[in-house]
């Protein structure tokens, strides 16, 4: 996927798909992302999750940069709750057999601040879908007209070239 091409499905999904659900959606997904590692098999099942689920992507990336930059803060909080869990006598039966079946041990769940970052964040993913929600709610009143009616959006309209480019407009 080239540049033009990912900033054109980024400004589709800032004027598209922007009911306050949608977006609320997007942010607590990202959010709940932003909050685990990203290289093992948790984060791609979250990912396909926030793809099939109708949310709004631009929200979803947008959360998950602010929270995987502030995420060293989060790793304070996530990392004792893992390693907690992980090191629970009564849970030790769980993990063994989780950890023995066949894909289990790459979704990465004996990692301490995965686990964590996973329990707080589904903790937290109500709280951030509500407050997502009036971001949406604030964002189709006072924002989302101003989106469209900028010089970037109407100039990507207006390029026959990029029309015949992608072969739909924005």
């Amino acid at each position: 996927m080239n540049p033009l091409s990912i900033l054109r499905q980024f400004i589709k999904g800032l004027v598209t798909e922007t009911a306050p659900n949608q977006m609320a959606m997007g942010i607590a997904f990202g959010f709940l992302l932003g909050l685990i590692p990203k290289a093992n098999l948790t984060a791609q099942l979250i990912i396909i999750l926030l793809m099939v689920l109708k949310t709004n992507l631009p929200m979803a990336l947008l959360s998950l940069m602010v929270t995987s930059v502030l995420a060293p803060v989060f790793d304070k909080i996530t990392d004792p709750i893992g390693y907690y869990l992980l090191n629970s006598p009564a849970l030790y039966p769980l993990w063994a057999k989780l950890y023995n079946m066949p894909i289990m041990p790459w979704t990465d769940f004996n990692n301490t601040t995965l686990l964590g970052g996973l329990i707080l964040g589904t903790i937290l993913f109500a709280p951030a879908y509500i407050l997502g929600k009036k971001f949406g709610i604030a964002y189709n009143k006072k924002f989302k007209e101003k989106i469209i009616n900028s010089k970037i959006v109407k100039t990507f309209k207006q390029s026959w070239l990029l029309e015949w480019y992608f072969k739909e407009g924005i």
